[in-house]
């Protein structure tokens, strides 16, 4: 898996802050999950701002097969 795969980047549609997820932060961090397919699941995050936005966003992560 590149890095590329690894990061998802999206700006907040509230505060307009650049957050950044590694998978493994998701994965950690990521506790409520919307929806788990057979490709993928979907989290729900909150806002990384240091300032507290209570904005979250969806976040779909493509399943890993082992």
């Amino acid at each position: 898996m590149s890095d590329n795969e690894r990061t998802v980047q999206y700006t907040c549609l509230k505060c307009g802050y650049k957050n950044s997820w590694t998978r493994d932060e998701i994965l950690q961090r990521g506790k409520e999950v919307i929806y788990r397919g057979e490709h993928e699941v979907i989290y729900s995050l909150r806002c990384k701002n240091p300032a507290g936005c209570p904005q979250r966003m969806r976040i779909a992560l493509k399943r890993v097969e082992k």
